[in-house]
């Protein structure tokens, strides 16, 4: 599938990405990121997402998780530990951060993640770190973008 088509708002950070299937763009397109009540989707501006990047006199951040590697489900217990194991390495980097979830309704799915604020690198290490696929990179009033990592 060619991820630029299916998804815009794309920036692919490796040189040979795995494949996007239909069902993993679709998922990505229809989620709806949320922290502290202000929602970001792929490719939009959110207000209320910005008044999060501001609290922090930050002007971007990301959502990431630690759920479900490589986009393969894995059971609720192994997800939360890794989530955790996430917050702990986050917090002994410095990193600023926003519990938060990613969700959609047809089909529904939900997904724990973070809210990071400010410098990606340390980010994308991070995800990287527990195979995430990508993440949802957000800046102050700009559309948010998609990063593939894999």
């Amino acid at each position: 599938m060619n991820a630029d088509r299916a998804l815009p708002n794309v920036r692919v950070l490796t040189a040979a990405p795995l494949p996007v299937g239909p069902r993993l763009a679709r998922g990505w397109r229809i989620t709806a990121y949320e922290a502290a009540g202000a929602v970001a989707r792929l490719g939009r501006g959110s207000r209320a997402v910005d008044a999060l990047l501001a609290a922090p006199r930050v002007r971007q951040g990301a959502f990431v998780g630690a759920w479900n590697p490589l986009s393969r489900m894995m059971p609720r217990r192994w997800n939360d530990r890794m989530l955790d194991r996430l917050r702990v390495l986050a917090r002994r980097a410095g990193l600023r951060f926003l519990d938060g979830r990613g969700r959609a309704t047809r089909p529904a799915w939900a997904e724990e993640h973070l809210l990071i604020f400010g410098d990606l690198r340390p980010v994308i290490v991070l995800a990287r770190r527990f195979r995430q696929h990508a993440v949802l990179r957000v800046r102050l009033r700009a559309p948010s973008r998609l990063l593939v990592l894999r």
